[in-house]
């Protein structure tokens, strides 16, 4: 399905390249369809965040490339050892090399989606980095939702809709904690991955309390 073939959504322009192209078809080539729409949502609000707090995107290409594949670390095939955003960044800088994007474009990507979930560091950084940390927090969890005007809001989930993402992303993540457990240790998703009862060593998921009272040093 061709979701991403729309020259606009809600004003903001959906860049048409030959990258972003690929991009597109890689997010629908490896990804469900619900995935697919949060990672073009993903994008939309991040551009209409970064212009909301008066930040500059210098590379279009670099920032909508991000976001499209922010979430590849949670698929199957680009499932590694480390965080899924980790493993994401690494999927889509070796995605920006094998189509001869210069090494300091391909790092912006991987920093965006590396540091996707990351609050407090993101948005001090490259305004790339921050659309897509913005947008990916509007479309997961509802951070600045209050801002969006109705009748925006309406467009992009006209474009692009939700296909139960709340449900299926929250699928996914626990598909990916019980895939790889010691990857969630001391990161957000070990929450998810307790709450799932996944184990470590046939243990719980610990806490960063847990871990810090179990550490070997004097008082």
């Amino acid at each position: 399905m061709p979701l991403a073939r729309i020259k606009s959504v809600a004003g903001v322009k959906i860049p048409d390249t030959a990258l972003c192209n690929a991009a597109v078809d890689l997010l629908e080539a490896s990804s469900p369809e619900f995935l697919c729409t949060h990672c073009l949502r993903t994008y939309v609000f991040g551009s209409l965040a970064i212009k909301g707090i008066n930040r500059k995107v210098e590379d279009e290409e670099a920032a909508f490339c991000a976001a499209l594949l922010h979430d590849l670390g949670l698929i199957p095939p680009y499932r590694r050892d480390n965080r899924f955003e980790i493993d994401g960044a690494d999927a889509a800088r070796d995605f920006c090399t094998k189509h001869q994007v210069s090494p300091e474009r391909a790092d912006l990507v991987w920093r965006a989606i590396a540091l996707h979930t990351s609050p407090g560091i993101a948005t001090r950084m490259a305004g790339e980095i921050a659309l897509v940390h913005l947008g990916a927090g509007l479309d997961f969890l509802g951070l600045g939702l209050d801002q969006v005007p109705p009748q925006v809001l309406e467009q992009i989930l006209e474009q692009y809709p939700r296909k139960k993402f709340k449900s299926e992303f929250r699928n996914l993540l626990v598909e990916h904690c019980q895939h790889n457990p010691a990857a969630q240790v001391l990161t957000w998703t070990d929450d998810v991955a307790r709450s799932a009862g996944c184990t470590l060593h046939g243990r719980p998921i610990p806490t960063a309390s847990q871990i810090m009272a179990a550490a070997p040093w004097d008082e």
